[in-house]
């Protein structure tokens, strides 16, 4: 055999590694094919329009509903209650009888305390004759003692007696204005055996029962809470220390509860409490309003979720607030490879700060195919739309509030770029 055939035969590549070699090229291809194919189009630009209206500025809080006058009706005695005459939701009026507890032993109080008057003033009378009869004592005696009869000693005894008779008649008059003054005491503790409304109202709480003994030893125990006047209720709201500073009285308020979700309800800010409240580190100061009733739809305790309108602007241009935190991708860099790139927005020209507190801001529309800068500025906000004031934007204008082309590796927007695809016939 020849040496070159010797040699063809020493270099000749075994065929498993030529058809691992053809496999190779062809996941190679596939990989370069899925890379060359063109890229889906952009996500769209998502707008929001430009409108004009009313922007309503406030602060948010929660609440809850009571009574505007809440009266606690409760025992000044001890006793045993025999009687309860008013129960949950009844409308009492002022006078009326809630509760009555035993009078009995009151009853023995009072008719002693008569008893020791009628024999205060049995004294009295007596005291009286003993009086009379030492007035008459001196009387006669000084008249002796004037004619040298009798000797001046005993005109000072008859003078000593009718000094004493004096004090106990003073002393016995005493007695009977002490019986008459535990008297008065006692009789208005039998007036207190019968408990009633102070007010007219609705009874919102009762926390006796017949049978139970009332203990007033060092306080008065609450027997019923009374409601006045639930045509109107009072909304006691939270509000964050660092919102209490823009609320004042006479700002309007909304608020919602969850028993009637659909309903809105105003009131009126009528005091905001300086006395702060901590609760885990958080400050906050209770802020009184006022709200009609008239349905009797509200009741105390239910929890408010309450918005104090702040300020509110008037036919305003108005955007979505998320338009002024969406700003356009980095473009990318121009090189031989992108040449034909569009050029970057020119940055916007900021807005100088307003002397009415408004602060610059930038929006963006869509012009010629791109996005475009809009210098404006921002005022009052709600949360979900803002004022915005800008000679460029008019009611009808749409702004940019997210979506379009994003930046990639390989371009703008992702994938090879223009000029790649252009080799490509794309």
């Amino acid at each position: 055999m020849s040496l070159a055939a010797n040699a063809r035969r020493r270099f000749r590549i075994p065929r498993p590694v030529l058809i691992g070699g053809g496999i190779v090229l062809v996941f190679l291809a596939i990989f370069a094919a899925c890379q060359m194919r063109p890229k889906p189009p952009a996500e769209p630009y998502r707008f929001g329009a430009v409108e004009r209206g009313d922007v309503t500025r406030a602060v948010s809080a929660s609440g809850s509903l009571q009574a505007l006058i809440t009266v606690d009706v409760g025992s000044q005695i001890s006793g045993l209650v025999t009687r309860v005459l008013a129960d949950f939701n009844d409308n009492v009026r002022a006078g009326q009888t809630l509760a009555v507890i035993d009078p009995q032993t009151f009853q023995s109080r009072v008719a002693q305390s008569l008893a020791d008057i009628n024999a205060g003033e049995a004294q009295v009378r007596q005291a009286q004759a003993t009086l009379a009869n030492a007035e008459a004592d001196f009387a006669r005696k000084k008249t002796l003692v004037d004619q040298g009869i009798s000797s001046p000693a005993v005109l000072d005894q008859a003078t000593a007696a009718l000094g004493v008779a004096r004090a106990n008649l003073a002393a016995a008059r005493a007695r009977v204005g002490q019986s008459q003054a535990t008297l008065r005491i006692q009789r208005a503790d039998l007036v207190r055996t019968t408990i009633v409304s102070p007010i007219n109202g609705v009874v919102v709480d009762r926390k006796v029962e017949p049978g139970q003994t009332v203990a007033a030893s060092f306080q008065a125990p609450v027997l019923f809470t009374i409601a006045q006047d639930l045509s109107k209720v009072e909304v006691r709201i939270s509000v964050d220390e660092a919102d209490v500073g823009q609320v004042r009285e006479g700002q309007a308020v909304r608020f919602t509860v969850d028993a009637f979700p659909d309903d809105a309800f105003t009131g009126v800010v009528t005091q905001v409490r300086k006395q702060p409240t901590t609760t885990q580190n958080v400050v906050a100061y209770t802020v009184i309003a006022e709200a009609d009733n008239p349905a009797r739809m509200l009741l105390p305790g239910m929890t408010a979720n309450a918005d104090i309108i702040i300020d509110v602007r008037r036919n305003v241009l108005k955007i979505p607030a998320t338009a002024l935190r969406w700003t356009p991708p980095a473009p990318p860099r121009r090189g031989p490879d992108n040449a034909d790139a569009k050029p970057a927005a020119p940055p916007p020209t900021r807005a100088p700060p307003s002397a009415d507190g408004m602060r610059p801001g930038t929006v963006y529309v869509v012009r010629d195919d791109a996005p475009k800068a809009i210098a404006v500025r921002v005022g009052a906000t709600d949360g979900t739309v803002v004022e915005v004031v800008s000679a460029e934007l008019k009611a009808g204008d749409q702004v940019i509030l997210g979506g379009g082309p994003k930046a990639g590796p390989r371009g703008f927007g992702g994938g090879p770029p223009p000029s790649v695809r252009a080799r490509l016939g794309e």
